[in-house]
């Protein structure tokens, strides 16, 4: 696929973002740059622009003189995550609760029956995409830009971590997945409900409960089997 020379930098970058995000470019693997170059008729200096602006967040490391890596899924990183996404998706899911227009309703149901298909349908890319859909519908009704805009960086982040929990290939047994997403369906449902009841409360208990199965799936999968996927640091 050639791509044209205006949009060639904006184009590499969201295509490489979603190869890493759908973990088709696994964690600590090498960037080939230069069969990038060649699969998409670019120039190297589009791939190198998308290149840093992916390290920039913190989606790409950077070697001088030895090219790039994809970031690995570093254990430490992922309890800030967890941490800071607890913290973010507790608040706004409560101002959603307080500040939700009618429209923002509308748009937080509407992604969460999208969730629901995508199980239906054993869709795994469906159910990652439309769980971060659903939450960044919740941000839009929370009533602060920046802290939304904060949320959204995360839930992208997130996006990988979201294909172990969200997928069955890393699942002992089938009941097993099948009983953690229709759980998340049931912790959407009571999330919607609580915000069209504009109760805060209630809609920060369901958020807190919410990221605490999700922490608790990620740790079932690293006991299960630490993938190579996942680094370690370890004490200097």
């Amino acid at each position: 696929m050639l791509l044209r020379k205006g949009d060639s930098a904006a184009s590499i970058y969201e295509i490489v973002r979603a190869k890493i995000l759908s973990l088709e470019l696994t964690p600590g693997s090498a960037i080939d740059e230069a069969s990038i170059v060649k699969e998409y008729g670019v120039s190297r200096t589009p791939v190198r622009e998308a290149i840093v602006r992916l390290a920039s967040e913190g989606l790409v490391l950077l070697f001088p003189n030895r090219g790039s890596q994809v970031a690995p899924l570093d254990l430490e990183k992922i309890r800030d995550y967890l941490e800071a996404i607890d913290l973010c998706q507790r608040a706004v899911t409560a101002w959603a609760a307080l500040r939700r227009r009618p429209e923002h309703l509308v748009a937080i149901k509407d992604c969460a029956l999208e969730f629901d298909r995508a199980i239906k349908a054993a869709d795994v890319d469906g159910m990652v995409l439309s769980n971060r859909a659903f939450h960044v519908s919740i941000a839009a009704a929370c009533g602060n830009a920046q802290i939304a805009i904060a949320y959204q960086r995360l839930l992208d982040e997130g996006l990988r971590i979201a294909r172990f929990t969200l997928g069955d290939l890393y699942y002992r047994q089938t009941g097993t997945y099948r009983s953690f997403v229709d759980n998340v369906s049931r912790e959407h449902a009571e999330m919607i409900d609580a915000i069209a009841a504009e109760d805060p409360r209630r809609a920060e208990v369901a958020a807190a409960a919410h990221t605490d199965h999700t922490r608790d799936r990620f740790v079932e999968f690293l006991s299960d089997t630490l993938s190579p996927m996942i680094k370690i640091q370890t004490p200097a």
